[in-house]
């Protein structure tokens, strides 16, 4: 959906349509929910808080000034909650991503378990980056969005996210480094 299309729609969630609502849940819910999953690795936490962000959008949509995208804004109520969930399980768990798993397509066995194994590793170095790291990490290379838009759902600059983006992938090849050292 384009910005304008977009906007278009949730100028109508504004004046309450519940319609044009339901409309941009069904638009926005599938890729944020895999985001959401990506951060808190938990189904069941994930769908509570997507439902969660979607009645905060409904409940807040005045609020939105249209210095952002809608899908910005509505990525920043997400995350925001994810941060709260964590903070409150003090935990940060990852699975394998989605993407990875499509990668092990069962036609060579040697293949399929160094890809095995290199999602494994991959999963397990998510754990070393911060909070804001991670999220850069994942709205970046899993969501495709552009740092301007990460950059305004995290609350930071463009330049921020980058480094943030930077710093992470630095970790994760360090871990890599120290996991091929140990195991290699």
């Amino acid at each position: 959906m384009t910005n304008d299309a977009d906007k278009s729609l949730f100028e109508k969630v504004q004046n309450r349509d519940a319609r044009a609502f339901d409309q941009l849940i069904r638009i926005h819910s599938p890729a944020l929910n895999n985001f959401i999953l990506q951060m808190v690795s938990n189904v069941e936490d994930a769908q509570d808080i997507l439902q969660d962000t979607f009645v905060r959008v409904w409940e807040k949509s005045h609020q939105f000034k249209s210095k952002s995208t809608v899908k910005t804004w509505i990525y920043r109520i997400a995350i925001n909650l994810s941060y709260s969930h964590l903070k409150r399980r003090k935990r940060w768990t990852y699975t394998v991503l989605e993407d990875m798993k499509t990668l092990v397509s069962g036609s060579d066995p040697v293949k399929d378990t160094e890809l095995s194994y290199h999602s494994e590793m991959l999963e397990k170095s998510l754990v070393t980056l911060t909070p804001r790291q991670k999220s850069v990490v994942i709205a970046r290379i899993y969501q495709d969005l552009p740092f301007a838009e990460i950059s305004e759902a995290i609350g930071c600059s463009v330049n921020s996210a980058k480094v943030h983006f930077h710093e992470g992938k630095k970790r994760i090849e360090a871990f890599m480094k120290v996991q091929v050292g140990e195991n290699g």
